[in-house]
């Protein structure tokens, strides 16, 4: 059974000024992509029974967009965001995330929620918890910078010492009204420290205030089940990585998979019925030949330039 009465939301930003550039793989992208994205992520909650709306601070536009293309079934829901974010911040839309947290822990979009990112999609029923679900990828980002420089920059931003810090995912929390309640005020007392250390901070953007707000939470006492640990949440990049990922093989039977470098191949997947097995079967031929590519751009920035990163594999074998 799907978790009961829990509503999952997906934040789909609109800015002209930042909404088309994607910061993972500095390109530009059509805004209709993440409109399209988020269209198939809530196709896939339908198919899998659970609840899925959209919530954006343009909902006349997104409403409009949805219905030219032809997907209007989404549910759309309207804000007004009070969060002041700094301009020209990295993963500027990304921020506002910690705005609906907020707005989660008053209860106003229910009393069990979660909260995804719209590039991501619903292949199994999340299994229920009694305690707030988060996606610890600390095993992705350490390789990257260090686990001692990011405790470091987690202590700055959180403001006091961290034992055993972890990272989070941004991708993925869920819980209830109160527990957002507890992690909001936990990022209520990071965010000035956030500011004002932008520029020495190894990341920008919003995983690094809650990492260091459930960091914060998690020593306090606040139950934090990871729901990365069995794989029931995943990310998984067909972009070279700083850290040796798991084969797609190993991540395909996620019940919430993440896909942040593949937008263009979600967005054509919307308007369709969703199929799970269709799905991943589709994907793994189209990851395939990205791959080759990738693996031979790898290839040559080793001989050139000594840059290591590693290409994505399908498989273990």
């Amino acid at each position: 059974m799907f978790m009961e009465g829990t509503r999952m939301y997906g934040l789909l930003y609109i800015d002209d000024a930042q909404s088309n550039k994607n910061v993972n793989l500095g390109e530009v992208v059509d805004p209709n992509i993440y409109i399209l994205c988020a269209s198939l992520c809530s196709n896939t909650f339908r198919a899998a029974g659970g609840i899925f709306r959209i919530i954006t601070n343009n909902e006349e536009y997104v409403r409009r967009r949805l219905e030219t293309l032809g997907l209007d079934d989404t549910v759309v829901l309207g804000r007004e965001f009070s969060w002041i974010v700094p301009e020209s911040i990295r993963f500027y839309a990304a921020h506002f995330k910690l705005d609906i947290f907020n707005a989660f822990g008053r209860g106003i979009f229910g009393e069990r929620i979660g909260l995804i990112d719209v590039d991501s999609v619903l292949l199994r029923r999340l299994p229920p918890t009694a305690s707030l679900a988060v996606y610890d990828i600390s095993d992705q980002v350490f390789p990257a910078y260090g686990k001692d420089r990011i405790a470091f920059d987690m202590e700055l931003v959180s403001g006091r010492s961290l034992s055993d810090p972890r990272w989070y995912g941004g991708e993925f929390v869920m819980g209830s009204a109160a527990e957002f309640a507890t992690i909001s005020e936990y990022i209520d007392l990071c965010w000035a420290n956030y500011v004002d250390n932008i520029s020495c901070l190894h990341h920008v953007g919003d995983e690094m205030i809650m990492s260091s707000a459930l960091n914060m939470a998690r020593a306090d006492g606040l139950p934090i089940a990871d729901y990365g640990q069995d794989r029931v949440v995943a990310r998984w990049w067909t972009a070279r990585t700083a850290h040796r990922q798991v084969s797609f093989d190993v991540v395909r039977g996620a019940a919430l998979l993440h896909l942040p470098a593949d937008k263009a191949f979600l967005a054509k997947e919307a308007g369709h019925e969703f199929d799970p097995e269709g799905f991943l079967s589709r994907f793994r031929r189209y990851a395939r030949k990205k791959i080759v590519v990738r693996a031979v751009v790898g290839a040559g920035e080793l001989f050139l330039r000594g840059s290591k990163k590693f290409t994505p594999r399908l498989s273990s074998g």
